[in-house]
């Protein structure tokens, strides 16, 4: 704590977010000490420094419907559903391979695990062509939180039978 401020109300003030009373208070004090005022300076710039640093991240990093389709559709070209194994082997296969391309092999193992656990299956070794629907429509979700919904709409798709 510093001049009777802490820590949170330094950050609910910097983000906008302090309740009026809080912010009253700093405000104030603010008008009155050249310590203060030069440490919210520093804060509040790096505050904008942080936001903007991390729109740019986002800016860069998001893809675009097209290139998501050219992408999935590149994985798809690849995917090779054999012979062997059961359907629902074979589904599940395919679609590590489609999570793993985008996320990598652990976090697709992980979310396959975990849509499988939080459907009727309750375990990846529990999914059937009957627990089937809520097993994929949990995986599309978890796909849909990572990558958006244009990515669980082709997860869903591809994952049908």
């Amino acid at each position: 704590m510093k001049h009777g401020i802490s820590e949170l109300e330094w950050n609910d003030y910097l983000d906008g977010r302090a309740a009026a009373e809080v912010r009253d208070r700093i405000e104030a004090h603010l008008v009155g000490c050249l310590q203060c005022w030069e440490f919210y300076e520093q804060l509040s710039g790096a505050t904008e420094e942080l936001l903007a640093a991390g729109e740019q991240a986002r800016q860069a990093l998001t893809l675009e419907d097209p290139q998501l389709h050219a992408m999935l559709r590149g994985v798809f070209s690849k995917v090779k559903t054999g012979e062997s194994g059961s359907r629902v082997q074979g589904q599940l296969n395919v679609l590590e391979t489609v999570l793993a391309t985008f996320f990598g092999t652990q976090t697709a193992i992980s979310a396959l695990h975990a849509a499988a656990r939080n459907s009727p299956a309750r375990s990846l070794d529990q999914v059937t062509p009957d627990n089937w629907e809520p097993f994929l429509e949990r995986l599309a979700t978890i796909a849909g939180a990572m990558c958006g919904s244009t990515f669980a709409g082709l997860v869903r798709e591809r994952g049908q039978f």
